[in-house]
């Protein structure tokens, strides 16, 4: 609760920001111009390569003889916590290297204010170290929900042929 409750403040503050400075320079980029082989063949292999970094390197490995269930599960959630904050440190770094989400669709805004260029830079890095934090698990969802919808698709359109 707390999590989602310093999420909206953030976005809040950020909207009440952005409106109040011009943002006519922010614009989406013309279909032509996106990139989206990053986003959909880069990106599930960068999520891939974090999760095994914390398995690997991160996450502590369960002795089940010496702990009890109590134990367990707050050995459990102290992994969660690290993998984690590990996986948004991570994907932190790679947004300041330059694998953004938003600069995927939207120009920055290179002549505006630089306070305005620095805003926009900052969430870009933050929303792509909290999706790559996220980890695997919301690609699957949106890989199977597009899925799904292909799939109503087809059955609408072979109905309609017969």
């Amino acid at each position: 609760m707390k999590t989602s409750l310093y999420i909206l403040v953030l976005f809040v503050i950020t909207m009440a920001l952005l409106f109040r400075f011009d943002i006519s320079i922010l614009e989406f980029k013309s279909i032509e111009d996106i990139d989206l082989s990053t986003l959909l063949l880069s990106f599930p292999i960068v999520l891939a390569l974090v999760e095994r970094f914390n398995e690997l390197f991160i996450i502590k490995k369960k002795d089940k003889n010496k702990l009890d269930e109590d134990s367990e599960k707050q050995v459990s959630k102290k992994n969660f916590i690290l993998a984690t904050h590990t996986s948004f440190a991570v994907g932190l770094l790679l947004a300041i290297v330059g694998f953004r989400i938003i600069e995927t669709f939207m120009n920055p805004p290179y002549e505006s204010e630089l306070f305005q260029g620095v805003l926009f830079r900052g969430l870009d890095c933050i929303l792509t170290a909290s999706v790559i934090a996220g980890g695997t698990d919301g690609w699957h969802q949106l890989v199977s929900l597009i899925s799904d919808v292909t799939k109503a698709k087809r059955k609408e359109a072979k109905e309609e042929i017969s």
